[in-house]
């Protein structure tokens, strides 16, 4: 199948009535999804997300269920369990307890991979990671010479499953997609939607959207954004200290960045503003080369 020319012979309408069947249906799945959470429960297979059932194989299972032992994932995860899913599954997880900052996916935090993320869910981290030989598989390798990924589990710190412990294979469904990422990528939007991460600062319309929300998170360790502002007044103008003073104490007593506020006290102000991840995003757990 040319997936290229498929999609170019597509119609506006075709295109619109499918971008909208498909948002519907994620909406659908995530108000399940949410509903299953609300109830400690795991929506793809109906069990409590503490329950662990060996013979029940589920994505629930890396929420480290009581009784579950990193040996008991050797069969599950020798099978393809579909990694864009379970990216889906966790990002859902992690947003429902906290959006965005449960999600590290800025690439440029990436060491040398293909793909490098870091979601965070209660005292949980888990980190997936696939390079260039992985999607290939790895040419002599008696155990990984097929396209696979890679998966970390770190309970309260502490490793549960590491990196190399296993090589997860990719499904059909994995390969399709990267096959079309390739041969059509500038063609389609590949977003999270739902589930986004940091790397939803990259964009500026949603990044407008976000600091219009934004307050000040007084304590640091927990905080979303770490922003800084530039202010300047043009040539000839200064900054009365007492209306600084002012500014500054409405800032502290409504959790309003300042920046929001200054133009009530200098009108004719010029702000730039710097907004990077907050101390309460987790760091992308790399993997290191042997």
């Amino acid at each position: 199948m040319n997936i290229r020319r498929y999609l170019e012979n597509l119609s506006p309408e075709e295109i619109e009535k499918n971008n909208l069947e498909h948002i519907e249906e994620t909406d659908k799945i995530f108000e399940e999804f949410q509903d299953a959470y609300s109830k400690s429960c795991c929506s793809l297979c109906g069990n409590k997300i503490d329950k662990f059932i060996s013979d029940e194989h589920c994505f629930h299972w890396f929420t480290i269920p009581n009784g579950i032992r990193k040996k008991d994932f050797k069969e599950y995860l020798s099978n393809p369990i579909g990694y864009f899913k379970l990216e889906s599954y966790f990002r859902w997880m992690a947003t429902i307890e906290k959006p965005l900052a449960n999600i590290n996916d800025l690439p440029e935090e990436n060491s040398s991979k293909l793909k490098e993320i870091t979601i965070r869910w209660k005292n949980l981290e888990w980190s997936l990671n696939y390079g260039e030989t992985d999607l290939n598989g790895h040419q002599n390798s008696k155990n990984a010479d097929f396209p696979h990924f890679h998966i970390q589990v770190l309970l309260d710190g502490r490793p549960f499953i590491r990196f190399n412990d296993f090589h997860v294979p990719f499904s059909k469904e994995d390969l399709f997609t990267f096959k079309m990422m390739k041969e059509a990528g500038d063609l389609v939007n590949f977003n999270e939607g739902i589930g986004r991460g940091m790397s939803a600062i990259k964009d500026p319309k949603y990044l407008e959207e976000l600091d219009k929300a934004m307050k000040i998170a007084y304590d640091e360790s927990k905080a979303t954004f770490d922003t800084s502002s530039m202010i300047s007044l043009p040539d000839g103008k200064k900054m009365p200290g007492k209306i600084l003073q002012e500014a500054f104490k409405e800032s502290r007593e409504t959790g309003t960045p300042i920046r929001h506020i200054i133009h009530k006290y200098l009108p004719d102000a010029n702000i730039y503003t710097e907004i990077n991840p907050g101390k309460g995003v987790p760091d992308i757990k790399g993997r290191n080369k042997r």
